[in-house]
């Protein structure tokens, strides 16, 4: 008989993190009777209905310190007789791992970044606090950078026995962009991302729009300001931006000639692998673990106008070597195919 595992993650939209569970769904339904815990019916719940043998769909999880929400997935995780739970955001790690706690499951908390560090503020220090107290409880704590890993035993002070570093994988995309002559232009740019903070997106516009005789943008996302930001291309009348807005499984890189994410803060972005893996240059922030995708494959920048347009310029002038050592980069590092079988020692151990 199968064991039982289940994700608790916050929210179902896709992101990051939601792509990350999707894909572990994927590597793990032959070794599993897999389970979801999140807030309501969204696109991961519905893109991995063929895999999961149950859900709990509960708004609750939003909201810090719901008491009854606590309770409720104590018994949802009992009633299920939930062996391993593995837990994905904040909300979702601070009542998985108490829940797992009182369940005496195993429990694995993988941190996206921490948003104790990034989000925290004045109040940081009482967040790490608890983050530690989480920690002792967790059986380990995954880490899908080394930045993120350096921060949980540096900053945090998470003792290294519960520290186990994997850096984010994903499957790679079907499409690889080969037939492109450079240089040509207008050169299309892609992103990516929630439009949100921590997302620079309106950075990116204002960088953008000075580059309108050279630089097409698209932009695939949703969130709480695309209405703002669309609304300041439309004002400026900036004509070299295009707003795609949500995409879900998005695979057409081979479009496009140069992904770039700009950002305050980011763990190991899950849409700069995809780009990788499709063979394109990337231009990311200088945060998080976004040091660690850039080899010969594109450059860092620093979240300023001036930068990202010295960035842009410089991408383009090298991109067919940049091209070239994105794919083969990603091969070496960050294919899911090649790192499954760690992903399954890990969970298995």
């Amino acid at each position: 008989m199968k064991k039982k595992l289940a994700f608790i993650i916050t929210k179902s939209e896709i992101g990051g993190a939601q792509k990350f569970v999707f894909d572990q769904i994927q590597i793990l339904t032959n070794h599993y009777d897999l389970y979801i815990v999140t807030n309501r019916n969204g696109w991961l719940i519905r893109s991995t209905v063929d895999k999961v043998k149950a859900n709990y769909l509960d708004i609750r999880i939003e909201s810090f310190l719901s008491l009854s929400f606590l309770i409720s997935l104590i018994k949802f995780l009992k009633s299920n007789k939930i062996d391993t739970i593995v837990c994905n955001s904040a909300n979702a790690g601070f009542y998985g791992r108490l829940a797992g706690f009182f369940c005496n499951c195993k429990c694995f908390y993988v941190s996206h970044g921490w948003s104790a560090i990034y989000n925290g503020g004045k109040l940081s220090f009482v967040f790490k606090l608890i983050e530690r107290f989480l920690s002792s409880i967790s059986h380990s704590i995954l880490c899908i950078s080394t930045s993120d890993y350096k921060i949980a035993s540096d900053t945090i002070n998470i003792s290294s026995q519960k520290l186990k570093l994997i850096p984010n994988c994903v499957f790679p995309q079907d499409t690889i962009n080969t037939n492109i002559k450079y240089p040509q232009e207008p050169i299309k740019l892609l992103t990516i991302a929630r439009l949100n903070y921590p997302k620079r997106v309106d950075l990116l516009i204002e960088s953008v729009e000075q580059l309108y005789d050279n630089v097409t943008l698209t932009i695939v996302g949703d969130g709480p300001e695309k209405e703002k930001l669309e609304e300041i291309v439309k004002k400026r009348n900036i004509e070299n931006v295009v707003f795609k807005g949500e995409i879900q499984d998005f695979s057409d890189f081979k479009s496009f000639d140069i992904f770039i994410l700009l950002s305050d803060s980011e763990g190991l972005p899950m849409s700069a692998l995809e780009a990788m893996s499709a063979g394109l240059p990337l231009i990311l922030s200088n945060v998080g673990g976004c040091p660690e995708l850039i080899e010969n494959n594109g450059v860092l920048v620093e979240n300023n106008p001036v930068e990202v347009i010295k960035s842009i310029q410089t991408v383009i002038d090298n991109i067919e070597s940049y091209s070239a050592n994105s794919s083969k980069k990603f091969d070496k590092q960050f294919n899911l195919i090649n790192k499954k079988e760690e992903y399954l020692d890990f969970y298995l151990s």
